[in-house]
């Protein structure tokens, strides 16, 4: 198999043009004529996710966020994708591609917290059809079920011990918005759409504030525990598209805050 078989099957679940506009996804180092054999997954890729692709003998990584954001005027160490490029190894980012995607980001984490009936939070511009799956976020009912029971499903489903948490919690919750990462951009749109509750990655300080004062309960679990449920379907994925590439997860990836 070569890079460009990666390419093409990231694309069929996950187009590129989807991604916003502001991101930088797809096959961002590399060579589409490479052969490949071994990808590792992780969401983010960092120094120590790049030594534990070369001791396991991968040829790619494939890494939620991007690595390579902005543009750059040198390529120099000590940059994880310089590190890549010198050691043979392709880099592929699906970020903001597979937050909108059918089945993707926010689809698994609708689908780990038991959403039904549900629709994207904001679906992409170009969807014309009324039950396009394909947008930011997702939106369903749940059983009906106190706040602080639902915390504790959260909690559990996503292996967390602690959550932040703005708004009330003494309510009944039969209406979930689900974001993952960083949602502030997308809380007008989760105030309109009359859920009781939201879980999502982080919100900045004033969108916390904002949330509060319209009574909607948000559990914020860190960022990146958000999207990390999303990499073990994407592997199982990816092998069935892309058969004999051996497509495994990463055990030096980790979100980099911790609760004391």
């Amino acid at each position: 198999m070569k890079v460009q078989q990666l390419v093409e099957a990231a694309e069929r679940l996950a187009p590129a043009r989807d991604a916003e506009g502001w991101d930088n996804v797809g096959l961002l180092v590399g060579d589409p004529e490479q052969e490949i054999h071994r990808a590792l997954l992780c969401i983010d890729h960092t120094p120590a996710v790049g030594a534990e692709a070369v001791a396991a003998g991968c040829d790619v990584i494939v890494a939620y966020h991007p690595p390579l954001f902005v543009a750059v005027k040198r390529v120099t160490a000590p940059a994880v994708w310089f590190h890549a490029a010198r050691q043979g190894i392709a880099v592929y980012s699906f970020h903001t591609a597979l937050d909108v995607a059918e089945g993707g980001t926010n689809d698994v984490l609708a689908d780990l917290l038991g959403l039904r009936n549900r629709a994207p939070l904001r679906r992409l511009k170009d969807a014309v059809r009324p039950d396009d799956p394909r947008g930011m976020g997702r939106v369903g009912s749940v059983d009906e079920v106190d706040a602080r029971a639902f915390a504790a499903v959260v909690k559990q489903r996503l292996g967390l011990t602690r959550l932040l948490v703005t708004g009330p919690l003494d309510r009944t919750v039969r209406r979930v918005a689900v974001c993952a990462g960083s949602c502030g951009e997308f809380l007008t749109d989760v105030l309109h759409s009359g859920v009781d509750l939201m879980v999502t990655g982080e919100l900045h300080h004033h969108d916390a504030l904002r949330a509060s004062v319209a009574g909607l309960t948000v559990l914020c679990t860190l960022h990146s525990h958000s999207e990390r449920p999303s990499l073990a379907p994407l592997a199982r994925r990816l092998a069935a598209e892309v058969p004999g590439v051996e497509f495994r997860l990463s055990t030096a990836d980790r979100e980099p805050f911790d609760f004391l």
